[in-house]
């Protein structure tokens, strides 16, 4: 929860600095996220191979805009895939299985530089999103949280995650009011202390690994 707080007061006071040099809207929409890799990876000699859970979000946002920079909130289900991947000598797999579901709650801060051409606004944008994991239930309807003393975790929220955003968006106008407002993202992520902790008690040989995707957003805007 420390993280949170700090992030929200980061973009309480990133918020109050562009505020008085900028105009400001609000809105908000659906949005489309997929995150890839997420887990840990080793290697023994000429022996390699990892495990994680790729992660797919179908959710909703809003959004505080200020000109040159955006307050994001989302939520979001996120459909879990997990994996195994293994390569050696004789023999190399990678096995999948489906089921587990989590969810979570985004909080962004971004930059944007918006440039107008024609009749819409293009901008660029580069930021930091946290995603807290609130839930995560497996295949068989059980809760992670109940699962301490087997997986040695405290809770759900050993799952969150920093990362990073980058990409485009645009408004188009469609009255003097209210806007069409579309974006897709690079979406970098950060191992959460899950992973990390994990990779730390294997050996050195093992590592926790970056998840990565893409996250694509469409929505309403209105003029304030």
């Amino acid at each position: 929860m420390k993280k949170v707080v700090i992030l929200l007061v980061l973009a309480t006071l990133f918020a109050g600095g562009v505020f008085g040099q900028s105009s400001m809207s609000a809105g908000g929409g659906l949005l489309f996220d997929m995150s890839f890799g997420n887990g840990h990876s080793y290697e023994f000699g000429d022996e390699s191979g990892g495990v994680g859970r790729n992660n797919t979000v179908i959710g909703a946002f809003g959004f505080f805009d200020f000109t040159y920079a955006v307050i994001d909130l989302s939520f979001g289900y996120g459909m879990i895939t997990n994996f195994t991947k293994y390569k050696g000598p004789q023999e190399s797999f990678e096995e999948t299985y489906d089921g587990d579901s989590m969810l979570q709650l985004g909080i962004g801060i971004l930059g944007k530089y918006p440039i107008s051409i024609g009749s819409f606004t293009l901008f660029p944008m580069l930021g930091i999103n946290y995603n807290i994991a609130l839930s995560y239930v497996y295949e068989d309807g059980s809760n992670y949280n109940e699962q301490d003393d087997v997986n040695k975790v405290s809770a759900a929220e050993d799952l969150s995650q920093f990362g990073i955003l980058a990409g485009v968006g645009f408004d188009f106008p469609l009255s003097n009011a209210m806007y069409l407002r579309a974006e897709a993202l690079f979406n970098l992520r950060f191992p959460g202390k899950y992973w990390s902790d994990i990779a730390k008690e294997e050996s050195d040989n093992t590592k926790a690994t970056l998840g990565v995707g893409p996250r694509i957003k469409v929505g309403i805007g209105f003029n304030l």
